[in-house]
């Protein structure tokens, strides 16, 4: 990883690495995006890192331009205050922060700014659907001398940077997209002429904030809509705003539209944005950071090598893991908690709630979840080889404990093994591959192929019990279910079962929606029957989205509002609403839920004290809470 960890100079801030924390709102923050001890603690823990820079925000600076909840309002009292002790806790750590400077334009939330939004022209957002008022060039000329003013505030609050956000279909990104920008004036039509706000807002930074102040420009590479911005006139736009005055550029991608493009899940490519910066670097001489998908230090340090880009930004990757720097520069790459792309982190956003992370339970939990040495050491018997008993594992070992997982399959994963094998969640295996590596470097004991017993339970003697034993699919009480051509979903990912031909599965949850990908993807005729109105159900909104996609490109056929009433030899019998119909298939698929696998509770309870039950043999959920409760009793004992 020669170039990952060769410094780097963007004007007169000086970088230890290539490594950037780009700007991922976690929605922390107070009332108006008051900075409060959460939000201290969570950009702290990045920073001891070994990060070389953290981008905070966004930061709003007019009322007419707050986009989310959690945003940081500049022009409330406080918020700069706040602020500047966030900087003073980062520095602390040796780390320079930067902070971005952000107006939503159309992209505004109507239900948190009065009046409409405004814009370069009166086009509704497609996703808001909200109508802007057009901007006219006195309130044209305020909104620059507003950047200004707020880029020297940032400054005198100590920012070592300050980035303007032209990108993801916000204000300057409308004027710049002809998506967005109809006007007929000097912003408008040709592209000198929409990148002209652009350029006024950078040279009057530049102007507030003197000549050795870092100032860097985020711009989408792409916007991924038809009419929208490409990657052969955003090194144009990159190299205007060069030459008004900016000192890096930062390139993502995507605006509302193409929100996938934002933030991008896992059924997107790694390193998806390369071709875009690659270009943009082609045109400009000061350095570019690219995002997007850069969750693989082998990744990043191609990129480089290959000059594509100057410095990888790296947001829900450090998010899932803030050592990755750390662990790279050690040589300890098994060891980094992979960021899977789920994008649970980003939905939460977009309900506007705070972000959680599936494969770190202590995000946003640094306080709660520090690791503290026990007091008591015991002897923790694990029984389960899932995400929960992995984690519950790993903590308990590091706070001193005794460890033994046992597992009756001959090897660790539970349930997750079957959700990789759908080829768009390969990187799931990320999640074994790292628990398996880690547990071993913590020297705890695995029994793989060992079945519980209570004489087994009896004869090891635990002071504590930690049941992870997962669940069981379900079986719905239809007619015909018991017939040979009926298998559960599970088998059937794990390969234990070839399914072929004509294909109805029952249930369009995610399992569901995986089986119907991993059999259609190998030549099968799906078809997926749901009682809901939607397939996808309680799927990230991006990833649901894509799969959405990505099974439509399949030709996997789905009936909505349908119930599976008989299934027959060679035929599934389902109702419409009042109408009754019948499809041909070959084989019946059930991804209906699962069960509890509890067996183990209730006698291990009358054997020992201190029983703790956590994972899907609580309550079937997801990987998210399986891990998080693996965390939370780990801590307990």
């Amino acid at each position: 990883m020669e170039r990952l960890f060769q410094p780097i100079s963007i004007n007169s801030l000086k970088l230890k690495n290539r490594i950037l924390m780009p700007t991922l709102d976690p929605g922390f923050a107070g009332e108006g995006g008051k900075v409060n001890q959460r939000l201290i603690d969570y950009f702290v823990r990045r920073a001891r890192g070994g990060v070389s820079f953290i981008m905070v925000g966004p930061a709003v600076f007019d009322p007419r331009g707050v986009g989310g909840t959690f945003e940081y309002r500049l022009y409330l009292d406080g918020v700069l205050e706040g602020l500047s002790r966030l900087v003073e806790a980062i520095h602390h750590c040796g780390v320079p922060v930067g902070l971005q400077l952000h107006h939503a334009g159309r992209q505004a939330n109507p239900e948190l700014i009065e009046g409409p939004p405004v814009a370069p022209s009166a086009i509704p957002c497609p996703v808001r659907k909200s109508t802007p008022r057009t901007l006219t060039i006195p309130e044209i000329e305020e909104i620059v001398l507003q950047y200004g003013n707020y880029a020297r505030k940032i400054k005198e609050a100590g920012f070592d940077a300050v980035e303007i956000h032209g990108s993801h279909g916000y204000l300057i990104a409308g004027f710049l997209s002809p998506l967005a920008n109809s006007r007929t004036d000097q912003y408008g039509g040709s592209l000198a002429n929409r990148a002209r706000f652009a350029q006024e807002v950078v040279r009057e930074v530049r102007r507030s904030v003197g000549n050795r102040f870092p100032v860097f420009f985020r711009i989408a590479g792409e916007e991924h809509v038809p009419g929208g911005l490409t990657k052969e006139e955003t090194p144009l736009i990159a190299k205007l705003a060069e030459e008004a005055g900016v000192d890096a550029i930062d390139v993502s991608a995507g605006n509302y539209q193409t929100a996938e493009w934002i933030v991008p899940p896992m059924t997107l490519p790694q390193g998806c944005n390369i071709p875009a910066a690659e270009a943009i670097k082609q045109k400009v001489k000061i350095p570019v950071v690219v995002s997007g998908r850069i969750n693989e230090p082998e990744l990043a340090e191609q990129i480089l090598q290959n000059g594509k880009a100057d410095i990888v930004a790296i947001a829900r990757g450090l998010v899932a893991d803030p050592d990755l720097p750390l662990k790279v520069q050690e040589g300890k790459l098994e060891e980094i908690r992979r960021c899977i792309a789920c994008n649970v982190c980003i939905d939460r956003l977009f309900q506007e709630k705070d972000i959680v992370c599936t494969v770190n339970p202590e995000a946003g939990r640094e306080a709660e979840f520090e690791l503290k040495p026990t007091l008591s050491r015991k002897r923790v018997m694990v029984i389960g080889g899932g995400p929960a008993g992995m984690e519950a594992a790993r903590v308990a070992k590091l706070r001193g404990h005794q460890v033994s997982i046992f597992e009756e399959k001959s090897r660790l994963g539970g349930r997750i093994e079957a959700a990789f094998q759908a080829s768009f969640k390969r990187e799931l295996t990320n999640i074994v591959q790292y628990y398996e590596a880690v547990l071993k470097a913590l020297n705890v004991e695995i029994k793989l192929a060992t079945k519980v017993t209570m004489n087994l339970a009896l004869g090891w003697k635990p002071d504590a019990v930690i049941i992870a034993t997962g669940s069981i699919p379900l079986t719905p009480p239809i007619p015909g279910v018991n017939l040979p051509h009926v298998v559960q979903a599970l088998p059937v990912l794990l390969q234990e079962k070839k399914v072929e031909g004509r294909v109805a599965i029952i249930g369009g949850g995610m399992v569901g929606c995986e089986v119907a990908t991993f059999l259609a993807e190998r030549g099968a005729q799906v078809t997926i029957i749901e009682m809901l109105p939607y397939v996808a159900k309680g799927i990230p909104r991006l990833l649901g989205k894509m799969m959405k996609d990505t099974m439509k490109n399949l030709k996997v056929r789905t009936l909505i509002h349908s119930q599976v009433v008989e299934i027959k030899k060679g035929e599934v019998v389902y109702e419409d609403g009042q109408k009754r119909a019948s499809l041909p298939v070959d084989w019946v698929v059930l991804a209906v839920g699962a069960l509890p696998r509890d067996d183990l509770i209730k006698p291990l309870k009358d054997l020992f004290r201190e029983i703790y039950q956590i994972g899907d043999c609580l309550e079937p959920r997801k990987a998210l809470e399986a891990i998080y409760e693996g965390a939370k009793v780990a801590h307990q004992l």
